[in-house]
């Protein structure tokens, strides 16, 4: 199964370009996020790599404030763009 742009929500389309154009370095962090978080989109890392942070500027990745942990960050992953990421999930399943 390949994505494409019009598989997509008009809304999220703006989303899909800014991954496509992300360094190769930071979308292996994203892929990487997109593959271990759960169905919720959320995500628990050990601590925020610059990769993550710069995700994190680009609205991509958000913190989950709610949850408290000592020793572990929660991530919300493509928060703006559910659709979006439910099919990136599917496609991280089948890798």
């Amino acid at each position: 199964m390949k994505l494409t742009v019009d598989d997509l929500p008009e809304k999220e389309r703006e989303i899909y370009y800014v991954i496509q154009n992300l360094p190769i370095l930071e979308k292996r962090v994203l892929w990487k996020l997109i593959r271990l978080s759960n169905k919720d989109h959320i995500c628990l890392v050990d601590h925020l790599t610059p990769s993550i942070h710069t995700l994190i500027n680009k609205q991509l990745v958000s913190i989950n404030n709610t949850y408290k942990s000592r020793t572990k960050t929660s991530l919300f992953i493509l928060r703006r763009s559910p659709f979006l990421m439910k099919k990136l999930q599917v496609l991280g399943q089948n890798d």
